[in-house]
């Protein structure tokens, strides 16, 4: 409700012109048709239109011309002009009023530019700040994936050989406790031969993958980080076409699922034979690591990060994965990538 209506005139010029005084443009036109309404309500008159030099118009109850009735009462303004439609016998005691609201709105209504130059560039600065926030998000989060990315390649890749590195360390306590100086001396060059690789790993995880891997294709790279683990895991190839490559997010899904396969069973089910299996047809590219161990409940997988990692992987390269493992059973992994 109106504080303006109910009142005496007196009262009610008061209150009218307190309100002017009062009067800041802000925003939009929505201050402006407020500003008409209230003069509308506080002079009783029919109507009240505002038009600015720039060629906006506002007023109340809209800024439509009458058709007919009494031409309005012009009040110039510094930036522009106010019409006040009157009823007839009502305009005499308001000359004065009007005199006054244009001189309270004569200085507010000639800032209006100003107000309004303030009002885009604080958009435009509101604008920006979003869009250099949402830069820093996008920032963060593509760092945090790089990170993330490295963390699996590291753990899918480097893990395998420090695994590897253990047992040979095992197998070289056992020939040093039975006084066996040639497999002493042999298991001390697979581990040299062991740390040179996994110092070549841990750089490539970094710059993004095998060398091998990035010139020459998964074969190359599996059959190079297979070739010493030792008799228990064998690589086997089905039809496939070496100088065919392949986009680098499948190359290093199969490379990675696969040594994070070994290294799981070589780990989970020590002594055990495994089997690493390629084949890539005109349609699908497939892969296996399998397993003869004692096998795991399907709970027992899956809250690994390992199998978290060929998840992801194999997902990103557009492909499915499927483990099958019970106890007594061994464990088999199974990649499927469309081509």
């Amino acid at each position: 409700m109106n504080p303006l209506k109910g009142m005496l005139w007196p009262a009610r010029r008061e209150a009218l012109l307190a309100q002017i005084a009062r009067f800041r443009p802000g925003p939009g036109g929505a201050h402006l048709t407020r500003l008409c309404r209230e003069l509308q309500v506080g002079l009783r008159a029919e109507r009240v239109r505002l038009t600015l030099d720039s060629g906006q118009q506002f007023g109340w109850p809209d800024v439509g011309v009458p058709a007919d009735g009494p031409p309005p009462r012009e009040v110039p303004l510094r930036n522009g002009m106010l019409y006040v439609y009157f009823r007839p016998w009502s305009f005499g005691r308001h000359r004065a009023t009007l005199r006054e609201v244009a001189d309270l709105l004569g200085p507010v209504l000639e800032n209006l530019p100003l107000q309004h130059e303030l009002d885009r560039s604080l958009e435009e600065a509101r604008v920006h700040a979003e869009l250099v926030a949402a830069a820093r998000r996008r920032a963060f989060g593509e760092r945090d994936a790089e990170r993330q990315e490295i963390e699996r390649d590291l753990h899918d890749g480097a893990q395998h050989q420090l695994v590897a590195l253990g047992m040979t360390l095992g197998l070289l306590e056992l020939h040093a406790a039975n006084q066996n100086e040639p497999g002493v001396q042999a298991q001390i060059e697979r581990l040299r031969s062991g740390l040179d690789r996994a110092q070549r790993t841990l750089l490539s995880s970094v710059e993004g993958g095998s060398p091998l891997l990035r010139e020459f294709g998964v074969l190359p790279a599996l059959e190079a980080e297979l070739r010493d683990v030792g008799p228990q895991v064998r690589l086997e190839v089905g039809q496939w076409d070496g100088s065919r490559r392949y986009d680098a997010t499948i190359e290093l899904a199969v490379y990675f699922i696969c040594l994070e396969g070994v290294n799981n069973a070589r780990k989970h089910a020590p002594g055990a034979q495994v089997v690493v299996r390629l084949a890539d047809g005109p349609y699908e590219l497939t892969f296996s690591v399998a397993d003869d161990g004692p096998g795991m409940e399907d709970a027992q997988m899956e809250g690994t990060s390992g199998l978290a990692n060929m998840r992801r992987r194999i997902t990103a390269a557009g492909g499915r994965l499927q483990i099958r493992t019970a106890p007594g059973t061994g464990t088999a992994i199974y990649g499927f990538i469309p081509l």
